[in-house]
């Protein structure tokens, strides 16, 4: 349909204009129309890759799966490095739907170029924000403090990323650049780290989609064409619901 036609049948245009507030990233801060590094486009929220509550915990959430390819330790050890955080202290939330961001297929090496991009721009994000809100606590500037494991240093005062965040949330706008750390101070990537899916395989725990176990499932089986433009003529399940424990046999077209 044309533009014309759509407006002269009774259509109509809407536009719409938002503003989200957020902390300043002070002078210098890319602009905001700058594009987004790796995946950040698809969840452009800090706190959709970064939680961390008032204990201290920190969280980091992908959308990417772990598939015995060791990115669930990958992912840690970049989002450790830029928050300066001991990686046991780090949990990590993978390809869930409600709750990650949609990051499409987990293959061809993505989980490190598309959400090992956007965990490591969050993580340095987040803390310059910390570390800006210890600053404006202690009135001084950022470049006198220090990280020491999650927990920002001024000379004998120290104060938790936790009780920074307090009266605050990582519910921020993500920028498109953020200041990383020199890899020449890298402390945990680059370095041999126990991979954490390795004890759930060796122990017979649940290590992949096929260990799941939920109450009520059923399992299904798709009757597959000989050639994928091929067209179902007929399909006549009768003897094959009276097998042993078939529940349903479901058809929607050719797909059965």
């Amino acid at each position: 349909m044309k533009r014309r036609d759509f407006l002269a049948t009774g259509g109509a245009l809407v536009v719409a204009f938002s503003w989200r507030t957020g902390w300043s990233q002070g002078e210098g801060a890319p602009p905001p129309s700058a594009p987004l590094p790796g995946s950040l486009k698809k969840l452009p929220f800090l706190d959709g890759w970064v939680r961390i509550d008032a204990q201290n915990r920190v969280t980091i959430f992908t959308g990417k799966a772990e598939l015995g390819q060791g990115i669930k330790t990958a992912l840690i050890q970049v989002a450790a490095e830029e928050l300066e955080v001991l990686p046991a202290r780090i949990a990590i939330v993978t390809a869930d739907t409600e709750r990650t961001a949609d990051e499409g297929y987990t293959a061809g090496s993505h989980s490190m170029q598309d959400s090992g991009t956007a965990l490591r721009h969050a993580a340095a994000q987040a803390r310059a924000l910390l570390v800006g809100l210890a600053a404006d606590r202690w009135s001084t500037t950022a470049d006198r403090l220090r990280v020491d494991d999650g927990t920002v240093v001024f000379g004998a005062r120290r104060v938790a990323y936790g009780d920074l965040l307090v009266d605050r949330s990582l519910h921020v706008d993500v920028q498109p650049s953020s200041e990383l750390r020199d890899p020449r101070s890298h402390t945990v990537v680059g370095k041999s780290l126990a991979r954490v899916d390795i004890p759930a395989k060796v122990s017979g725990g649940a290590a992949y989609l096929q260990d799941l176990h939920l109450d009520g499932m059923v399992h299904a089986r798709i009757v597959r064409p000989p050639s994928p433009t091929a067209a179902l003529e007929r399909c006549d399940a009768t003897a094959a619901e009276r097998l042993p424990g078939v529940l349903l046999v479901v058809r929607d077209g050719r797909f059965i």
